[in-house]
């Protein structure tokens, strides 16, 4: 052949010199969701190996680049600055409570650091999990906070899977509801673009941050709120400039991984749901 053409832009084949082709399988791959940075990954590591796809904006390499505006904190401006990821968007969890965990509480915990598309608790294995997320660095993020935390009692492993997807079970298939699609899920933080939560990502702390509380809401109902499900409360405060939002300070790290695996989404008023994050303050 003279040339070599390349329709898509997948782990099958890339063309470098254009980002924006489309990856064929119209999933949650499309690498445009991030500028389409990560189709180049030379970029950003000042080696030899950058020079042949230009890494100067005007260069070859970034045929894309005037479309995309990047602002301080853009995915786009982050991804160039980041060495390249594993294209992995599934991760592998291991040493799990079996008798306390569900596809709800990985949901729950796991979309603290990106957008979960499926759950899926191995049911020969109940001590291990298949957690797809909506994007490679969402699943790098998950991977990185959690690795080794304590949940419910015990160290949860946490590393990339060679699955590419999670496989719903086939009609009639036993699965004892271990198999969850949470795609269309309401409780995604991420799914707008720019998302302010992008910026409020931290590690496990025993600081929670709460949001999303009305105005109806006093400090001592939030604090009965978590008493209830049997969580102790060691100091609590609203932001002073604005009562939606609160800290609450737990006794220990594995206290509040439960209590966000509990309290998050938990009704507070017939429109209002509790938002729960780790905080990197402490009070």
């Amino acid at each position: 052949m003279t040339c070599l053409n390349v329709k898509y832009n997948n782990d099958k084949s890339r063309d470098y010199t254009n980002p924006t082709l489309p990856s064929g399988d119209g999933d949650a791959h499309q690498l445009l969701t991030s500028g389409g940075v990560l189709a180049q990954p030379f970029l950003g590591l000042g080696s030899g190996l950058a020079s042949p796809y230009g890494v100067g904006v005007g260069g070859v390499g970034l045929p894309a680049f005037g479309a995309l505006t990047l602002t301080p904190a853009s995915p786009a401006l982050r991804a160039l600055a980041a060495p390249p990821l594993p294209l992995a968007t599934v991760l592998l969890v291991s040493n799990l409570n079996e008798e306390m965990v569900t596809p709800d509480a990985l949901f729950t915990l796991f979309g603290v650091y990106g957008d979960v598309q499926r759950v899926k608790i191995l049911y020969n294995k109940k001590d291990s999990a298949l957690i797809q997320m909506a994007e490679p660095h969402q699943a790098h993020l998950a991977m990185t906070h959690m690795d080794k935390l304590r949940v419910f009692g015990k160290a949860m492993r946490v590393m990339l899977s060679k699955h590419q997807t999670v496989q719903l079970p086939k009609e009639g298939q036993p699965d004892a509801g271990l198999t969850r699609d949470y795609s269309q899920s309401p409780l995604h933080r991420f799914k707008k673009p720019g998302s302010k939560n992008y910026q409020n990502i931290y590690p496990p702390s025993a600081t929670l941050h709460l949001s999303n509380i009305p105005a109806t809401v006093s400090e001592d109902d939030i604090k009965d709120a978590f008493t209830k499900r049997g969580f102790a409360i060691k100091a609590f405060k609203f932001f002073p400039k604005d009562r939606k939002m609160a800290l609450v300070q737990l006794p220990s790290i594995d206290d509040a991984v439960a209590a966000l695996i509990k309290m998050h989404n938990y009704q507070l008023s017939e429109s209002n749901h509790l938002r729960v994050s780790f905080s990197k303050s402490s009070i």
